[in-house]
Formats: C-alpha cells, structure tokens, sequence
C-alpha cells in the first residue's frame, strides 16, 4: 500500500510539472523596468553621472542606460526600427542575472577628481559618438555633434556599503540632449 500511495504522489508531481500553464509568447517585461532618466538635463553632470552609474548597476536600469550612453539621434533611429524595446529588455534581462542573483549591491560614491576636457578630447567624443550612431543612423557626421561641455571625472563607487574601486569618465552636455556619460 504505501508503495502504491509514494508512486501516486511522484506521478501526480510529474503530471503538475507538465500540466503547468502554458507560457505565452509575449515579450519580457520586468516590472521594474519603469526607471526613467531624471537629471539628464539638470545642471549638475555630478548627478547626471550619479544617476546614470546607478541605473548601470542595478535591476530595470536600462532605458537610463541607453539615455546617457547613445545620442537621440540613434535612440530614435532604433525606435523607429523597433529595436529599442528590444535592446533595453535585453539589458534588464542581464542585469537581472547579473545582480538578482547575488547580494552584491554596487552604487556611486564620489567624485574624487574633475577637470574641464580639451579640444583633442572633444574631437575624439565626435568620432565617438558618430561609431555609436552608424549601426543605426545611415549619414551623420562629427559636425552634428555640439559639445557644449565636458569634464573628464574620477570617481568611487562602493559593494554593499565598502570601498570597491574607481573609474574614469567623460561626462558631457551634448547638442540640447543633455548629459551624456562616455565610459571607456
């Protein structure tokens, strides 16, 4: 009797695994993924860089991401080719492997240095920024591109509350998009 009754409760477990609900082709949207860009076009490129580091390195950040990274011109170029919800559910969906699955929680510390960037700097963030355009914006050129300013920034950032390490940026206003971060 009992052997009967354990082979009933492993075949009704088998069945529940099988029988479970169907999964439905729709596309992944987490519900965190409604982070959206706050001080892009603030004064500050401190909090800029802050919020745009943050949203790096934690779950539904990558509308923010893609915001501070890309210009608007490639940002529409892949909304008009329907790949921009694709690429920011892909980013969420990796940072969700990455950082759901461990307890390490990374966030922006301080700047430690800053200084205004020169003319050689701003010549190599238009080059920059028209090879970030290409894949998705057919004929742009350096000269769309207006840095209105720029810093060249160094700063902390901490795991779990401790020390983790440092990092070095380009922090730029761009065009009237506001601010853009060019990590390296």
């Amino acid at each position: 009797m009992k052997t009967k009754a354990m082979l009933l409760v492993i075949c009704t477990a088998v069945f529940c695994t099988f029988a479970g609900c169907e999964h439905k082709n729709k596309p992944y949207k987490p519900s965190y993924s409604n982070a959206k860009v706050q001080m892009q076009n603030g004064e500050s490129y401190e909090e800029a860089l802050k919020e745009c580091f943050n949203a790096t390195y934690s779950l539904g950040g990558g509308e923010v991401f893609y915001e501070y990274m890309y210009p608007d011109e490639a940002i529409n170029a892949m909304k008009e080719s329907g790949d921009y919800d694709k690429l920011i559910t892909q980013f969420n969906i990796g940072q969700e492997s990455q950082f759901g699955e461990n307890s390490d929680k990374l966030t922006f510390d301080k700047i430690t240095d800053s200084h205004d960037i020169n003319e050689t700097q701003i010549t190599a963030v238009k080059s920059y920024l028209k090879n970030m355009c290409a894949p998705f914006v057919e004929e742009i050129t350096e000269d769309q591109f207006d840095v209105k300013e720029g810093y060249e920034v160094n700063y902390s950032y901490l795991n779990n509350g401790e020390k983790a390490g440092t990092d070095t940026v380009l922090v730029i206003k761009l065009n009237d998009e506001g601010w853009k971060v060019i990590t390296g």
